[in-house]
């Protein structure tokens, strides 16, 4: 029986914590490839509608060349033979693993409170995938969501997200009102399920959780980035100019995401 369940969780929490002005940083990294490539990839899990008879596949491993995390495979969106109860399929992800339980706090997570928003240097190519956080709530199925929106695929890029601006869903439906609980944080992971057949390559170079100082940084970076790719010629996912004064801060809601991965 766990601490947890004896109620004395809480307590213990107060009696060995540690002062706020102790541990509060501007950035925690939640994966980093280049730095910690073996690490961070025996904390990565993948999954694909495989599992439900489907025929995508999906790979996450090193990249020997870039010495980066490498997300790719094969999107099919073919109905299992066998299993006439699915009626849609087309998926592929991967997320971080769970965290362990400890036998002195029980289930364990991340703490957000402090930080403003989710930073990913990443590269990838025109498919549309989604950023997906799950946090201490009622049901296992409910995910946090946001487009990655990618604006020169190909070229690495900064990607700045605040936190709240993901949305709650529950297998594909948004769960209008409910916030990121950020200081209860499981899981992050990227999905893909835009409904198209065909390869994708997502590489990742690390993910980062921010505030303050640190959020300017990046989104500096991002700018820069993005101004760099319009003065060659760059174009975004849809295949459209980007412009100069183009935001580098993922701020827009994104439309019903029609499914979840989590």
């Amino acid at each position: 029986m766990s601490l947890r369940t004896l109620g004395l969780n809480s307590s213990l929490k107060g009696l060995f914590a540690t002062k706020p002005a102790e541990v509060v940083k501007a950035m925690h990294t939640v994966l980093d490839f280049k730095q910690h490539g073996d690490e961070s990839l025996n904390n990565v899990m993948t999954r694909s509608d495989k599992e439900m008879g489907g025929y995508s596949t999906v790979h996450f491993e090193l990249d020997d060349k870039e010495h980066v995390g490498h997300f790719h495979g094969y999107l099919s969106l073919d109905l299992p033979k066998d299993n006439p109860e699915v009626t849609r399929s087309g998926y592929a992800m991967f997320r971080t693993k769970d965290q362990k339980e400890s036998w002195l706090s029980g289930n364990s997570y991340w703490d957000w409170s402090n930080y403003s928003s989710l930073v990913l240097r990443v590269k990838g190519d025109r498919r549309k995938y989604l950023v997906n956080i799950q946090t201490n709530t009622p049901l296992v199925t409910d995910l946090f969501q946001h487009r990655l929106f990618l604006n020169h695929p190909g070229e690495w890029e900064t990607v700045v997200i605040p936190l709240n601006d993901f949305v709650m869903t529950n297998w594909g439906v948004i769960q209008d009102g409910s916030e990121i609980n950020k200081s209860e944080v499981k899981t992050v992971g990227i999905g893909l399920l835009d409904k198209q057949y065909g390869p994708y390559s997502l590489k990742v170079d690390w993910i980062k959780v921010m505030a303050g100082t640190e959020v300017a940084k990046e989104t500096k970076k991002s700018r820069s980035e993005k101004t760099q790719s319009f003065e060659n010629g760059g174009i975004d996912v849809d295949g459209q100019e980007i412009p100069i004064h183009g935001a580098a801060i993922n701020s827009g809601k994104f439309e019903d995401p029609k499914n979840t991965v989590f």
